[in-house]
């Protein structure tokens, strides 16, 4: 078997594992049939500040039956505190609006069993399985990023920003649903198996719209728009410490019909492995292996970079270093470029990609990609980049967003059928810029360089 149709039969085995992975789940979901009203609760409704708040009624329906019916409304169900859901539960909502009180900071919904990952690998004995979240419109009411939605008042978990939260679960669906004035993460997981995530809407939200970190395995992500104001899918492997309570690898991922809305502040999705260190000091590569993804659009940047939090120089970065990724498939992509929000324009801080790769990363695929661009948004912007970047803040001339000293390789970028504002072309020079730094911040710390071993442009060895 040749590298091109080993290649081939990767892509068709991550359809295949998630596709089972979906009937699966879907089977888990129709063995459930012990079904009641969230109406027959009724009786333990409260009158609450800003309508009739269902939360004690909602947690009372999900102890004892395993299908809740949130009946179709004109009314809101306001919840005032998090809803935990146990094994072998489904929320059927279509036509509801549940809301929550904007005075409570918490996370909205939350499988029974979550466990806090950052300073050690969780505890899986305990682990929860066959959740599924169907219909409803779930609304935060925020009108800003980070105004709330943490895990809770004591035991709080310093990763964890999202309106829903699942981790230490096998089997979870959540589909038809539309996220409303979410003012952090719609859906942060980790540490899970077997994951559904199908027709999604984000109206005015303010972060990720899902938000995946480590551990994760046998994906089925597709059918997203809307409008989010960070990534619309996020993989992060490797995360920030208040972005993330689960690190580690993630394999089979498919992703399709992923499209930002025109007005979304962010038009982006990240792919981040890294390098973390848990409290004994062991090392995990958070890894990125055998993913697909195909019919994007409406996003100018996909980030497949490490990055850690901004940091001053001379102090050390968050992070451990980058992380590997291989077999990564994209394709039918269209990308429309508009000025980044960062100075990448000065050649300076380097340049930019709309695939911009500073990972460890083993095969990649390009394929289809119609990217349309002009010069007046940027010499200095190409379709991919391989590299590191720096870019330091104005009122910060100390503080680095981003990681210069960081050093990756390409083994093998494979690329098909490019368009550039409507033209084929197998020119690499005008589709790819590999970048090197030589202390650019005159720290001793940021000669980071990228390097590609092999490129190939429709079939044909370029490098």
């Amino acid at each position: 078997m040749s590298v091109m149709q080993e290649k081939i039969r990767i892509k068709q085995h991550i359809i295949e594992e998630t596709l089972q992975a979906k009937k699966q789940n879907e089977e888990a979901i129709s063995r459930l049939n012990d079904s009641v009203s969230l109406s027959e609760y009724r009786e333990l409704v409260r009158i609450g500040r800003h309508g009739l708040v269902w939360t004690d009624a909602l947690q009372a329906a999900l102890n004892e039956h395993e299908i809740i019916v949130i009946p179709q409304s004109e009314e809101i169900y306001w919840l005032d505190n998090t809803v935990s859901i146990p094994s072998n539960r489904r929320i059927e909502a279509t036509g509801a609006t549940i809301r929550m009180c904007p005075e409570y900071p918490y996370v909205m919904l939350r499988n029974q069993h979550v466990h806090d990952g950052t300073y050690s690998p969780i505890d899986t004995s305990d682990r929860d399985t066959n959740i599924s979240i169907h219909g409803g419109c779930w609304d935060e009411g925020a009108n800003k990023r980070g105004e709330r939605r943490y895990h809770g008042k004591r035991g709080s978990f310093a990763g964890v920003q999202t309106c829903m939260l699942f981790n230490n679960l096998d089997h979870l669906t959540v589909t038809d649903i539309t996220f409303s004035h979410v003012s952090s993460f719609c859906v942060q997981v980790g540490d899970l198996t077997n994951g559904v995530f199908e027709n999604f809407f984000f109206i005015s939200c303010y972060a990720d719209g899902l938000h995946i970190n480590g551990n994760s395995e046998n994906l089925y992500i597709r059918n997203f728009s809307g409008h989010v104001g960070d990534d619309l899918v996020a993989l992060n492997m490797y995360d920030w410490l208040g972005s993330s309570i689960n690190y580690g690898p993630a394999r089979n991922v498919f992703c399709e019909n992923i499209h930002s809305a025109p007005d979304s502040t962010a038009k982006a999705m990240r792919l981040q492995p890294g390098i973390f260190a848990y409290r004994d000091g062991t090392l995990i590569d958070c890894c990125l292996n055998d993913m697909y993804f195909r019919n994007l659009s409406g996003m100018f940047e996909y980030k497949l970079y490490y990055q850690t939090p901004p940091y001053r120089l001379g102090t050390k970065p968050e992070g451990e270093g980058a992380g590997s990724a291989d077999n990564l498939f994209f394709e039918n992509v269209e990308i429309i470029s508009t000025r980044p929000d960062y100075p990448y324009e000065l050649p300076k801080v380097g340049y930019f990609g709309m695939f911009f790769l500073n990972s460890n990363i083993g095969y990649i695929s390009l394929d289809n990609i119609k990217y349309k661009t002009t010069d007046e948004v940027s010499p200095y912007t190409y379709l991919v980049a391989i590299g590191p970047m720096s870019w330091k803040r104005v009122e910060e001339e100390d503080v680095e967003v981003f990681d210069p000293y960081v050093s990756t390789t390409v083994d093998t970028l494979d690329m098909k059928n490019i368009f550039i504002n409507g033209n084929h072309t197998d020119n690499m020079e005008k589709i790819l810029k590999v970048i090197e730094f030589d202390d650019v911040n005159q720290d001793g710390f940021s000669s980071g360089k990228g390097k590609v071993n092999q490129v190939y442009i429709d079939g044909k060895q370029v490098l």
